[in-house]
């Protein structure tokens, strides 16, 4: 356990040095950037229109890889305490959420937000990163710092990297 917060810190602070926030002036899509520190190599978080999922409105981000060969998809659900972070990709779906306890990965919980068929998505998620990932920080968490620590440590919950890296 040691060694995975370790770790986890050692990826924030990482993340925090290698990254950049810019605002489009008089735009209010906002632009992050940074290193995932995998073999997909840098990331760009760009937010897109908001969507309607179910009765909830939810604000849309793509993170795209330098080295990946399709964007991954988050839908940041607001909630008055905390956030939940629906995160898509072509092959599996997992959500971020913050707890009392601090922000980490689970499956999805609500059926309006889940798309993929449950075997899919347990052909690419390996459940021993999932539970890695259950508490990566120990507290809450701004959109910002969230969606980083999402292109950061997302990679490492599929099985294989190769499904959503460029060949």
């Amino acid at each position: 356990m040691k060694r995975v917060n370790f770790v986890a810190g050692l990826l924030f602070f990482v993340m925090i040095l290698s990254g950049s926030s810019a605002v489009a002036a008089g735009d209010a899509v906002s632009v992050l950037s940074g290193n995932s520190l995998t073999e997909l190599g840098n990331y760009q978080i760009t937010e897109l229109e908001s969507e309607t999922i179910g009765n909830e409105t939810v604000r849309k981000f793509q993170i795209e890889y330098e080295n990946g060969n399709a964007p991954i998809i988050v839908f940041l659900n607001e909630r008055k305490r905390c956030n939940d972070f629906i995160v898509r990709s072509n092959v599996m779906e997992v959500q971020y959420v913050c707890k009392k306890s601090g922000f980490g990965a689970t499956t999805i919980t609500n059926s309006d937000f889940r798309m993929l068929p449950e075997q899919t998505n347990n052909m690419f998620l390996s459940q021993e990163a999932l539970s890695r990932q259950e508490k990566i920080v120990n507290s809450q968490v701004s959109v910002e710092k969230a969606l980083g620590l999402i292109a950061c440590y997302y990679p490492g919950l599929l099985k294989n990297i190769q499904n959503i890296s460029a060949n």
